[in-house]
């Protein structure tokens, strides 16, 4: 059996592009598990211009027509048989229906994984647009995949309003102990708490309109505290903006997109994640955060408070507003106070290693691959 991961880019974990992460750790993983694995990506140039890695890459050309394949994508599709198994990744991509289509066509089995697009946050923007492309593109995908697998529970229980399917999976993300450095404690100051994200600054989707507004309040409760953002976008200036009208500039620090050790380091720095998105799939910078042993503020949108509920180990929302935030915020700042908030934050790092290994999340998935493809041989007998 051979796995081919299908994403659009390069499947390069050193991008903000937590989609392209993933592919990238389950091609890893699988790989190290003795699977036959490639990595195809349609990008917008052929340069293999990513760090070294032990799967195939296969790289194909994106054009600005999204409904356009590359011949030479066609003929590696032609070239596929029923002992393959293609795992889709991403949601509203026209290419990904073209391509489902050519699979279903050649009977070749594929497995699907929209990423947080098909929860209920991610469906209100361009609400009409994508209502209408879910029907007539999206759910032919859904339908013909011989599994789909989502990473929370909101997702299932919005997709269920959209579409009936009996071929869901939940399977989260995973996180790798390899890739972090080892990096000291921090000094704690026990009057002051830095609260930190990271990730792409889109102010929407990450609900970083919500965290000013939230950190605004936070500070009027006269509290005492630093607000990082890690990342960057067309939209940091934006949020840069906003954090001078709401007065709160001169403790807001923008540090840009960082990646690897540099990125670590900041983190480290942080006394309290915050991810307060409005939709996601399943965000690997949390992962990260409770990996370094960070109690993370979270929205329900993430996916994750379940599991900080049930292993205790995180500052789960219950409502994602900037009052509900700020609320938590000072919460946390009297856990501190008490010496009640480091053991919150080794309790998450206890809860990465048990629940998210990529090892445990890639047998997962391998366990479907070999059913969905067994399954689809049995039926051309």
């Amino acid at each position: 059996m051979k796995i081919i991961h299908l994403v659009l880019g390069k499947g390069n974990p050193e991008r903000m592009n937590g989609v392209n992460k993933v592919a990238y750790q389950l091609a890893t993983t699988q790989t190290n598990l003795a699977y036959n694995v490639e990595l195809w990506g349609i990008a917008n140039t052929l340069e293999h211009n990513y760090p070294e890695r032990n799967f195939k890459t296969v790289l194909f050309q994106q054009y600005r027509n999204p409904f356009c394949l590359s011949a030479s994508l066609k003929q590696a599709i032609q070239g596929l048989s029923s002992n393959n198994i293609v795992h889709i990744h991403g949601s509203f991509i026209p290419q990904f229906y073209r391509i489902a289509r050519l699979l279903e066509q050649k009977n070749i089995p594929f497995v699907y994984t929209p990423h947080g697009a098909l929860t209920e946050g991610a469906m209100s923007k361009n609400k009409t647009l994508k209502k209408i492309y879910f029907r007539f593109l999206e759910s032919f995908i859904i339908r013909q995949a011989k599994a789909v697998q989502l990473l929370g529970e909101q997702e299932k229980s919005y997709l269920q309003t959209l579409i009936e399917t009996n071929n869901v999976c939940l399977i989260p993300n995973g996180q790798d102990f390899n890739s972090i450095p080892y990096l000291p404690a921090k000094n704690y100051n026990p009057k002051e708490l830095v609260f930190g994200f990271c990730g792409r600054l889109a102010i929407f989707h990450k609900g970083l309109d919500l965290t000013l507004h939230a950190f605004k309040l936070h500070i009027e409760q006269g509290y005492s505290a630093r607000l990082e953002l890690i990342g960057d976008s067309d939209e940091r200036m934006e949020l840069e903006q906003l954090s001078k009208k709401l007065g709160i500039d001169q403790l807001v620090t923008f540090h840009g997109a960082k990646f690897g050790k540099e990125k670590f380091e900041l983190i480290n720095q942080f006394d309290v994640f915050l991810h307060t998105s409005r939709m996601e799939g399943f965000p690997t910078a949390v992962l990260e955060a409770a990996a370094l042993a960070k109690p993370c503020i979270t929205s329900e949108a993430t996916n994750i408070n379940s599991y900080f509920r049930t292993h205790r180990s995180g500052l789960p929302l219950a409502e994602n507003t900037p009052k509900a935030i700020a609320n938590m915020m000072g919460y946390a700042q009297q856990l501190h106070q008490n010496g009640e908030l480091a053991p919150i934050g080794q309790a998450a790092q206890d809860m990465v290693k048990e629940e998210f290994s990529w090892k445990t999340i890639a047998l997962q998935l391998l366990k479907i691959y070999l059913s969905k493809k067994n399954k689809c041989l049995q039926t051309q007998k």
